[in-house]
């Protein structure tokens, strides 16, 4: 046998040697380690299964049915999503089939995201609507808080008064919440969740309040109460700023309508001046691409009119 080989035989000897020194040494230190990883993911695995509570969906139909307040209808209006999807395609490929037939297929496939657009509009303008109506109801939601904080009481007991006493449909969040409370769900997570059902910068900025007092303590009255008095000082400034740009928009309605109102009293005053144009298939692609960039620049003339605050 050659030295290389003696030498590499020898230094692993030693190092096996060495390992099992070691090994010996610490043994009782990592079967410690191993016994609390082991206790630590059995306590995790228990944590998970004894969660009885349903996750939030996080989806986009989801987070815009929750705003809306539909969100115990999610299978049915994706349902429904898939109808009008394949509705808007239908309607706009019978109405090519009829006009110009060689662009049956085309309006069939741009009529599909069309109709799902249409459908998404409805849910947004419902959720609009209803958190506007939220976003009203706050102010006289956050006095009632503040008036049960004065009298003693804790923030669940406010969560009861509130969803007895408030209007919906803010009334239906805070019932909610209150539920999901006595339930023995967490209050931060609680409070996390309506403010993904309540989209109001000033609830969020209340949740932060009720937050910091859990942590660090304080008069949360007073917090509350100077948020509903910003609250009601910036609806004075929206309504301020409706009034001034109230002339600003009657002039983009007068601007948008124009247009379509001239064509409609050309086809009435002169019909042969009209009908000749519709009735030629590129023309009525044209007319088509025209409605829709007036379409356009009446929603830009509108944004330039309006103020978020």
């Amino acid at each position: 046998m050659d030295v290389g080989m003696m030498t590499f035989l020898s230094a692993l000897t030693i190092g096996l040697i060495g390992m099992a020194l070691l090994r010996s040494g610490h043994a009782d230190e990592l079967s410690r380690l191993y016994k609390h990883k082991r206790k630590m993911a059995e306590k995790n695995q228990e944590d998970t299964e004894e969660d009885i509570f349903v996750q939030q969906k996080t989806g986009y139909l989801a987070t815009l049915l929750a705003l809306a307040g539909l969100e115990s209808k999610y299978d049915q209006m994706k349902s429904t999503w898939i109808m009008c999807s394949v509705g808007g395609g239908l309607l706009i490929g019978v109405f090519m089939a009829f006009s110009v037939p060689e662009l049956a297929i085309v309006g069939f496939i741009l009529g599909l995201p069309l109709g799902a657009a249409g459908f998404v509009f409805y849910l947004s303008q419902v959720a609009k609507r209803r958190q506007e109506r939220m976003t009203e109801q706050l102010p006289q939601v956050l006095e009632t808080m503040v008036s049960a904080l004065r009298a003693g009481s804790p923030v669940l007991e406010c969560f009861k008064v509130i969803a007895d006493t408030s209007p919906d449909p803010i009334r239906g969040e805070f019932k909610r919440g209150l539920i999901s409370l006595q339930l023995g769900k967490p209050f931060r997570d609680t409070l996390k969740e309506m403010c993904h059902r309540i989209k109001a910068p000033d609830f969020a900025l209340l949740t932060q309040a009720v937050f910091i007092s859990q942590e660090v303590g304080g008069n949360l009255a007073d917090v509350v109460s100077v948020i509903a008095e910003a609250i009601r000082e910036r609806f004075k400034l929206r309504d301020f700023l409706a009034a001034l740009t109230s002339q600003g928009k009657a002039t983009a309605m007068f601007i948008g309508c124009l247009p379509y109102g001239i064509t409609l009293i050309t086809y009435c005053a002169t019909p042969g001046y009209i009908i000749p144009f519709l009735n030629h298939p590129i023309a009525r692609i044209i007319l088509l691409l025209l409605v829709l960039w007036e379409a356009i620049g009446f929603w830009i003339l509108v944004k330039m009119t309006t103020f978020e605050v």
